[in-house]
């Protein structure tokens, strides 16, 4: 609270203080009264009514800076109600009453939002398992009666399935500490684990995978690793250009290791490198392949970071695109 704006909103009292003051003094002069004892009177009038000013100014300056401290200080804005000291003046009482109400309602809305949010993600979740059923029945039929046109059917299905696997994990990475497991393995087995997945893709790219140091070993959620893998090998096998040579390089340091994910595809505009992760963004290739919806690197992202792991990119339409993802020492042996 600044000082100039506390005098401005009491304006209309000092003015008619003041008043006062001047009719007070016009009529004690006029009562023939000495003029020492009128000025006597007019400065015990003022000095109680500028202490009176003083003293509501610095409670209520106290009040208010320990109040805002408070709300910068909480990681839910929503509790400050809760925190907050009642005040002991009649404008701020009044203020906390409507604080709390407002509160109370705001907290009741939060809360049926997250119930139906968690009723629609949990309905997600069942309809992908729902669906993965007639697809795993549709790849089995297709099996049994290869020819040309199955086999381009079951290229459509793997996409599907590719798609409906990316719908469950964007409905689970809201709750991701509740299906978090850490594990041991290495970066070998989470790549081996993504490029099988992707397999068919892959080869009908004519695709070849390098390994380069991949024997390193880690503390990771294995499921969600391959999930985040999977999706930079199908942005890869998207946007390849002539035969696709994937390399896979790991690397530690001093706080941690990384993994390098490199293609020789088309590359990222320049233009578009800081705008990837952003979700919907699809870009120049995109907008041009037409293939794109911009969740699969938004998802990687945010996984990464509720596991207090790194991703970022680089790339040019020379030299293909890298995705390099670091492990912190938290998560790794």
């Amino acid at each position: 609270m600044k000082r100039t704006d506390y005098i401005l909103d009491r304006m209309f009292s000092i003015v008619m203080f003041l008043t006062a003051v001047l009719f007070s003094a016009g009529l004690l002069w006029l009562t023939g009264l000495r003029y020492e004892f009128i000025l006597y009177i007019e400065i015990l009038f003022g000095g109680s009514f500028l202490a009176a000013l003083l003293w509501d100014y610095a409670r209520k300056r106290k009040y208010y800076r320990r109040l805002m401290a408070l709300f910068d200080g909480l990681d839910d804005k929503t509790l400050l109600a809760e925190l907050a000291d009642k005040p002991g003046f009649l404008d701020g009482k009044l203020l906390y009453q409507i604080l709390r109400l407002s509160d109370k309602y705001m907290n009741d809305k939060l809360a049926e939002a997250q119930a139906a949010n968690q009723e629609y993600r949990e309905y997600i979740e069942m309809w992908v398992h729902e669906v993965k059923t007639p697809i795993t029945s549709a790849h089995l039929i297709i099996e049994n009666d290869k020819n040309i046109s199955t086999i381009r059917i079951d290229d459509e299905l793997n996409k599907i399935d590719h798609f409906v696997e990316q719908a469950l994990f964007y409905a689970r990475s809201t709750v991701l500490e509740k299906d978090f497991k850490i594990e041991k393995t290495t970066m070998k087995t989470l790549v081996l684990e993504a490029l099988k997945s992707d397999s068919k893709q892959i080869i009908g790219v004519r695709g070849r995978p390098v390994f380069v140091n991949l024997d390193i070993p880690v503390f990771a959620d294995r499921k969600w690793c391959v999930f985040i893998l999977g999706q930079i090998i199908a942005n890869s096998v998207k946007y390849a250009k002539g035969d696709l040579i994937l390399t896979f390089e790991g690397s530690t340091f001093e706080n941690g290791c990384s993994l390098l994910i490199s293609d020789n595809g088309i590359g990222i505009a320049e233009a578009d490198l800081p705008r990837i992760f952003d979700k919907g963004f699809t870009g120049e290739n995109g907008r041009n392949i037409r293939k794109s919806t911009g969740i699969g690197l938004y998802l990687c992202r945010k996984l990464c970071r509720k596991m207090n792991m790194e991703i970022s990119a680089a790339g040019s339409s020379e030299h293909g695109t890298t995705m390099k993802i670091i492990f912190p020492y938290n998560l790794v042996m």
